[in-house]
């Protein structure tokens, strides 16, 4: 494992959720699963710990598919790299997990913006929720959320690819781009020069870096939101 791919484990290996963000509980292991809430005064701590579980279950999978990527050992050197040559072995397999990491973090950036619908709330329908108009949105105006101006701060990063062991930016972007190819367009990992578009596939380690990176900083967001909801928490209690 070269010292770029060991850098990520070991930011990725210090992910970790409690199984469930509130659970009340009243005797025998018996607890309240869920209710209707009415009281628009109070945190809708139902709704947050639905979004929260699955957030956790969608955490233990993008984990599963980077630990998957990461045995396949993809190369940190370019030594060898051919983009017209397709993928096979160790590197289809790596390519298949880290295709499987970008969708579910785009998935996480949605229950984020879902949490902080409801933390918040803005009373928008789920339904219409998009996560960067939603955090643009929210950044605005006298009431705007420091957090939401921090997110749409990120998501606007200029792209800048920077050293092996160093923060890459842009890659919200990046990665949103790379998922649009995989569901409009040609697939990312297929090198294609045509009127239908022309593009040179990418080294795995290039993505995973990007999708890592980008997973690792939607969870330093939940997890910022997840404070402010606790001090809200004791602030009423």
């Amino acid at each position: 494992m070269g010292p770029s791919l060991q850098m990520l484990k070991n930011k990725v290996d210090e992910i970790s959720f409690h199984e469930y963000f509130v659970r009340i509980e009243f005797g025998d292991g018996r607890y309240i699963f869920g209710a209707i809430q009415k009281d628009k005064s109070k945190i809708d701590l139902f709704a947050i710990n639905s979004i929260y579980e699955t957030i956790v279950d969608l955490n233990n999978k993008i984990i599963y598919s980077f630990e998957k990527a990461v045995e396949c050992n993809p190369s940190e050197s370019l030594n060898g790299y051919d983009p017209f040559r397709k993928p096979i072995g160790n590197e289809l397999t790596a390519l298949y997990y880290i295709e499987n990491m970008v969708f579910r973090t785009s998935v996480l950036w949605d229950l984020l913006a879902q949490m902080c619908n409801v933390f918040w709330q803005k009373e928008k329908d789920p339904h219409n929720i998009f996560v960067e108009s939603f955090f643009h949105d929210c950044s605005q105006g006298k009431n705007a959320q420091q957090l939401a101006k921090d997110i749409y701060n990120y998501f606007s990063e200029e792209d800048k690819v920077k050293g092996d062991l160093e923060n890459w930016y842009g890659n919200f972007d990046y990665v949103k781009e790379y998922r649009n190819k995989m569901t409009h367009r040609n697939s990312p990992n297929i090198t294609a020069i045509s009127n239908f578009d022309t593009y040179l596939r990418p080294p795995p380690i290039f993505v995973l870096k990007r999708a890592t990176e980008d997973y690792l900083k939607a969870i330093s967001f939940i997890k910022s939101i997840l404070i402010e909801i606790e001090n809200k928490i004791l602030e009423q209690n």
